[in-house]
């Protein structure tokens, strides 16, 4: 057992888990001091405080007699609380995470949400790529703003991700502050040029899963997908991209899952709905465009997936001609 007291700064989506076919509810907080953070399951009563509202994103909690999974002791930061753990809330001000590191992220791809998560990528100060996992949409917009947006720093907390099927820049994504400045147009500029890649070989075959090209773009088009959408309204619709890169190699029927780039493609869509496509493929020809691309999960026993995975553009840049 164990005792614990901190900010709670996120409170994750519920879920209903199976416990000897009997479903019980579950709330997943991360409650953090000034040193460190905990993912704490709240179970049965003690996640309808938080499906009630009665905890909630900044309360500050007195945890006691919180249990340690068998199966995490000495590895991930989880606890559950459960029927004899007792909680409350006290009036203490906790600076959570004052002295845990923290990475300057410069966001490079914000995904369209699916299933409630959005993928969101980009590359630390040290140049290093990351990619959180374990974001959802109520932290990418919340109260009207936005948290990440491309080409945007914004600060935040990751650890290691002890997920199934990890690839090189996945992390678990313990909070982020919001976005602290957008890049002038300069910057803008000079950070893609400084982080972009030779070719779509130099990134995939070198091990990495995720990397910022700068093709020469053939064709852009939307392909409806044979799923119906979330609210059951119409299909899905999926941007497509065909592009050369600068080792000559043509690549087709990539799909895009950039979220800022479906907004623009969907306005010009309205305004022209004869000519948006050809119009898009100027515009994008008429600047220099940026994509950052990705890698989905590998290892899907599929045969003839060059990479071992399925590659998508993740994040559409683009910056006037200099």
């Amino acid at each position: 057992m164990v005792n614990i007291t901190g900010k709670v700064l996120r409170i994750l989506p519920f879920k209903e888990v199976k416990v000897s076919d009997e479903a019980k509810k579950v709330a997943d907080l991360i409650i953090a001091d000034e040193l460190g953070y905990k993912r704490v399951s709240f179970w049965d009563d003690k996640a309808e405080l938080v499906i009630r509202g009665e905890i909630k994103a900044g309360d500050t909690l007195r945890i006691e007699n919180a249990r340690v999974p068998e199966a995490r002791r000495g590895g991930e930061k989880r606890v559950n609380a459960g029927k004899y753990t007792r909680i409350t809330e006290i009036p203490a001000n906790i600076a959570a995470l004052s002295h845990a590191p923290a990475h300057n992220f410069t966001v490079l791809a914000v995904a369209r949400p699916e299933k409630g998560q959005v993928c969101i990528a980009g590359i630390a100060e040290n140049g290093d790529w990351i990619r959180p996992q374990g974001v959802y949409e109520t932290d990418v917009f919340s109260s009207g703003e936005e948290n990440f947006k491309n080409l945007c720093i914004s600060r935040i907390y990751v650890d290691a991700w002890r997920g199934k099927r990890p690839r090189k820049e996945d992390r678990f994504f313990v909070y982020g502050e919001g976005v602290e400045r957008e890049l002038n147009g300069e910057e803008k500029r000079e950070f893609l040029e400084r982080n972009v890649d030779a070719s779509v070989d130099a990134v995939f075959k070198s091990g990495r899963s995720l990397g910022l090209i700068k093709p020469r773009i053939l064709h852009v088009y939307e392909e409806r997908a044979g799923k119906k959408t979330e609210q059951g309204k119409g299909y899905e619709q999926y941007i497509r991209f065909n592009f050369k890169d600068t080792s000559g190699r043509i690549y087709r029927r990539w799909s895009c899952r950039c979220n800022a780039f479906y907004n623009i493609w969907n306005d010009l869509k309205r305004k022209h709905r004869w000519t948006y496509g050809l119009r898009m493929v100027r515009y994008l020809r008429k600047n220099e465009t940026y994509l950052a691309i990705g890698l989905t999960y590998t290892d899907y026993s599929v045969d003839r997936l060059e990479y071992g995975a399925y590659p998508m553009i993740v994040g559409v840049h683009v910056v006037p001609k200099s």
